[in-house]
């Protein structure tokens, strides 16, 4: 083997080499089919001044950054691949990671074809077999069998595959043909290649056992010939045979949506799916009018870029794959940590200060017993949000890890993706970062305690983590905290109007009986009637005493109306005034209350400037009203004053008279009296329009309160449709959230019943909302209807043989009956079963899920240890899936000792933890705790490297370190290739 080829796929060791893909799977892009200048046919122009080879690597050079492996395929020679190994071994083709060879055959089959008579067969090897064992133990294996494609007698093939050979083959073949057919077929050495067939089971056995390819391969066949083939009965068994044998379905589609037709289609005809888009490249990426150039490649591939990466597409093709011309979407920035580091003084043997690099899926922490794992998700989430962190572990009784005393200088970092940095260290109210942090036991805590308040405590602070439902509940619990208020003001201001009527009845009947009073009216101007006859009254003067009489009359009423309008105007005008001067106060008190801006000159003198505008613009605005109310006032008193002289006018004219009336005294004395009496009726008028004025108030409030009422309501049915939708609601997996309305029933007995006498006999009372024993039976449907009812029977207690305990009358009855008590019922049905009746442990998983979905939020979420209580089985079948599905849509940072969480999950990065001490045999390379980090496709093995955990790869220390870690890989045994 030339030294030249063995550099450029064996690397010296050293640690970022053996683990050097720290984030764990990441998208890419991967074009496994890429032909080269050496390629039978091919395109590939030379630049201007430059060699084909010279262009050909320089447009491998300039694909787009997220391109990082490449397919190189020469059909039946790897004479292409040997010479990019070369340039790449010159320090060229730094921007893709790896480079693997891809061998491509016509295979022999089909019966019934027409157009097509070969399929293409693609075989792409490990970048680690070397090209000389590729050419020794496949393409020379293969040789012998070979065969002629049927038509050619007189012709005999049995010799080495060389591109000689081939050229001898293909011009055998057309010396046997008519000179007018040559026209038909191309050169010798393409001829050679065509007519030359193997059947896939040839292949696929060499692959299989043969002791250096065994496990080191991937087929694949070309959908677009494999889709010529016929689909007639003598046909479709092969059809469908030889692209299930295979691995891969390789694909070049104009589009991104061409392919994912393509994909669809061989779904719906039920063959093997698993379909990538290639470039199939034979042109230089400048010509963009042809399909197949160099970069036109829709494929994306989560995994390392390395042979064992590929693997794992095979079996986790809906997440690891994705056709599409840019890169998968991935989490806001600001929702993805995406390293951590340990700070501490640069002497310290504790940690390393290099950082731990994040995925932004699923995140495993594995390790022995202290080796590391939970003080490391702890020391995360105490620098997020040490508030949350404090407050779970004391519910759990926990005590917090204590670095600082033992590390000089100690501080922990964590870095999120959009570039903020969280510190240990730094002060509480600078950190605005979230996390959902769930340390070992919490959920165990949680699932022993036991009833409907606990649970719904638990349900309700989980829902508020979801940011839509926190922002409608927010917006609904203001809406029902205004609805009370107003409920509870309209209660308070019915009874002020119940007492204001009765304070007025009163005054009514004080006044006297109006009928009585008219007739006394009517003795007194007959009495009136007949001095004036005895006097001698002209008509004449019947009529100006008259007319005297009625303006005295009109000018008092007049007058009296005036002066109570002068008065109130008086009144309004010295609130003003009040009103004027505290608002100015607290004006000019205000700044004393903002001393957090005394260092902020600036936001101090903005403050103080627009308080200062805003005293100049309230002053304005008062002084505008004052002056106006001053005018009415005023004018007010002018009206007032000319009233009192117009009356003295008329009692100046009444002069005349008097000198006829001989008994003055009663003259004056009868005059009197009907102005009492007229004043009496006057007074009995303003005081029924004042009766129904307030009879309409209280109707008006009454009508209010009953509206509240059934507003409240009607804001907790919204928040509650919300709680019932299926994306609240339905959780998946037979997990169900049961949300339901009612109220608290013994909150009622005791408030509203414990203002009655407990003698009454509710049920005769109030009807069957209580039973014959008093208690109250609620009924959502009844349940306004019922209020309304008692609210009635209440209000007029006496008609309706209602007493009430002592202290107690019908306000305080009212107000308890109209109090909002209103809660929301919660249950968990887990595949028919009650939350509330399950064992702990299946509560703790039903929790977790809940947690998981619920809450909605898209902020990083910190596991320590969830399987703890919960049975294998347990495990696989809920909680790794429920845990597989979240990872895309936050991410999940999740310690474990459990197997299957790491290997079922398909772990995009397993971080090891390690702690000198703890293991025999297991010692660190330098540090007190040491940390490696990669994919679970990761492997390799090295008991020559410093450190236990140098000395092997992810999949390896999975294997070593947890419990059923082989047995979960043997179980995946196709998906991870797992040796037993």
């Amino acid at each position: 083997m030339s030294p030249l080829y063995y550099y450029a796929y064996t690397k010296p060791f050293n640690m970022s080499i053996n683990f050097k893909f720290p984030n764990g799977s990441e998208w890419r892009k991967w074009d496994l089919h890429v032909h080269t200048p050496f390629s039978m046919v091919q395109h590939f122009a030379a630049g201007e001044g430059e060699d084909v080879w010279e262009t050909y690597i320089k447009d491998l050079e300039n694909l787009p950054a997220e391109f990082k492996v490449i397919g190189i395929n020469d059909y039946l020679f790897i004479d292409g691949y040997k010479k990019v190994l070369e340039y790449r071994a010159a320090g060229r083709l730094k921007n893709i990671e790896t480079l693997f060879p891809v061998v491509e055959f016509r295979v022999k089959k089909f019966a019934g074809h027409k157009d097509f008579k070969r399929v293409n067969f693609h075989v792409l090897f490990s970048d680690k077999l070397s090209p000389d064992v590729i050419e020794s133990q496949f393409l020379n294996g293969l040789s012998a069998k070979y065969q002629l494609t049927p038509g050619h007698s007189g012709i005999v093939w049995n010799g080495l595959i060389t591109k000689q050979s081939l050229i001898d083959l293909g011009a055998a073949i057309k010396k046997s043909v008519s000179i007018e057919q040559l026209i038909n077929y191309g050169s010798d050495l393409i001829e050679g290649f065509n007519n030359l067939n193997l059947e896939e089971k040839d292949i696929i056995t060499l692959l299989t056992e043969n002791t250096y390819l065994k496990g080191k391969a991937i087929t694949a066949v070309g959908k677009t010939e494999w889709e010529s083939l016929s689909w007639n009965d003598q046909s479709i068994g092969e059809k469908k045979d030889i692209i299930n044998k295979v691995d891969l379905v390789f694909i070049s589609s104009e589009t991104p949506t061409a392919a994912l037709n393509a994909k669809n289609k061989l779904s719906e005809q039920g063959v093997n799916n698993l379909l990538l888009d290639c470039s199939d490249a034979h042109y230089n990426s400048s010509k963009n009018s042809q399909k197949d150039r160099i970069g036109k490649c829709y494929t994306w591939i989560k995994g390392d870029p390395t042979f064992e990466g590929l693997q794992q597409i095979i079996y986790e093709p809906d997440t690891r794959i994705s056709i599409q011309d840019e890169r998968p979407a991935s989490k806001t920035s600001y929702n993805v940590i995406s390293s951590l580091k340990f700070l501490g003084d640069k002497d310290t043997l504790f940690f390393s200060n290099e950082p731990i690099l994040l995925n932004e899926n699923l995140n495993v922490i594995i390790g022995g017993k202290s080796s590391g794992k939970s003080l490391l998700l702890y020391h995360i989430a105490k620098s997020v949000d040490p508030l949350q962190v404090t407050e779970k572990l004391g519910i759990v009784g926990e005590k917090e890890f204590d670095l600082k005393s033992r590390v000089k200088g100690f501080d922990f970092e964590v870095h999120w993706k959009d570039g903020v940095v969280n510190k240990l260290n730094d002060l509480i109210d600078t950190k605005s970062r979230q996390i959902t942090y769930i340390p070992q036991m919490y959920i165990n805590h949680l699932a022993e305690q036991k009833g409907e308040k606990n649970l719904a405590d638990l349900i309700e602070s989980i829902l508020l983590q979801n940011v839509e439902f926190r922002q409608l509940k927010e917006s609904y619990d203001a809406k029902i905290q205004q609805t009370n208020l107003e409920i509870s003001n309209n209660i308070n201001g019915i009874f002020i109007v119940k007492d204001n009527y009765q304070t007025a009845y009163k005054e009514l009947k004080g006044i006297g009986d109006k009928a009585a009073i008219e007739s006394n009216i009517l003795l007194i101007n007959n009495e009136i009637n007949d001095l004036k006859q005895k006097a001698g009254f002209t008509p004449d003067e019947d009529i100006r005493f008259a007319k005297l009489k009625k303006q005295q009359s009109a000018l008092l009423r007049s007058k009296e109306k005036i002066d109570v309008y002068l008065d109130r105007c008086n009144e309004y005008l010295q609130a003003l005034l009040t009103l004027k001067e505290q608002t100015k106060n607290s004006l000019r008190e205000l700044p004393e209350t903002w001393d957090i801006f005394q260092d902020n000159k600036a936001a101090h003198v903005y403050i103080n400037e627009n308080l200062n505008a805003d005293q100049k613009l309230s002053d304005k605005l008062f002084d505008e009203l004052i002056n106006k109310y001053e005018l009415i006032s005023r004018t007010f008193q002018t009206m007032s004053g000319a009233r009192q002289l117009s009356l003295e006018n008329v009692d100046e004219g009444f002069k005349e008279f008097s000198t006829k009336i001989t008994n003055q005294t009663l003259l004056n004395s009868l005059n009197l009296k009907l102005l009492s009496e007229q004043n009496k009726i006057k007074q009995i008028d303003e005081k029924q329009k004042q009766l129904n004025k307030i009879k309409d108030e209280g109707s008006a409030l009454k009508a209010a309160i009953l509206t509240g009422v059934k507003t409240l309501v009607s804001h907790y049915q919204v928040i509650l449709a919300k709680m019932q939708s299926s994306d609240l609601s339905q959780i998946g997996n037979g997990l169900q959230l049961k949300t339901s309305l009612t109220i608290d029933v013994p909150g009622f007995q005791n408030g509203f019943c414990g203002t009655l006498d407990g003698r009454l006999n509710f049920n005769n009372l109030f009807g069957n909302c209580f039973n014959t024993a008093n208690d109250f039976v609620y009924n959502e449907a009844d349940y306004i209807k019922h209020v309304e009812g008692m609210y009635d029977k209440v209000w007029q207690p006496d008609k309706n043989g209602i007493k009430f305990r002592s202290g107690f009358g019908p306000k305080e009855a009212i107000t308890q009956l109209l109090k909002d008590r209103y809660k929301f019922k919660y249950n968990i049905i887990y595949n028919a079963d009650d939350i509330l009746q399950m064992s702990p442990g299946k509560r703790g998983l039903v929790l977790m899920q809940i947690i998981l979905h619920l809450s909605n939020a898209e902020h990083p979420i910190l596991i320590d240890q969830p399987e703890d209580n919960l049975d294998n089985r347990t495990i696989f079948n809920d909680l790794n899936t429920f845990i597989k599905n979240k990872k895309f849509q936050r991410q999940i940072i999740l310690v474990t000792h459990n197997a299957n969480l790491v290997v079922s999950t398909d772990s995009e990065l397993v971080i090891v933890a390690n702690q000198n001490g703890q293991d025999k045999g297991k010692t660190n390379d330098k540090f007190q705790f040491e940390y490696v980090a990669g994919s679970l496709e990761h492997t390799f093995k090295n008991e020559s490297n410093a450190g236990i955990l140098q000395q092997m790869g992810i999949r390896e220390h999975v294997c070593d370190i947890l419990e059923g870690g082989e047995d979960a890989f043997r179980y995946r045994e196709r998906k991870y290739g797992f040796k037993s």
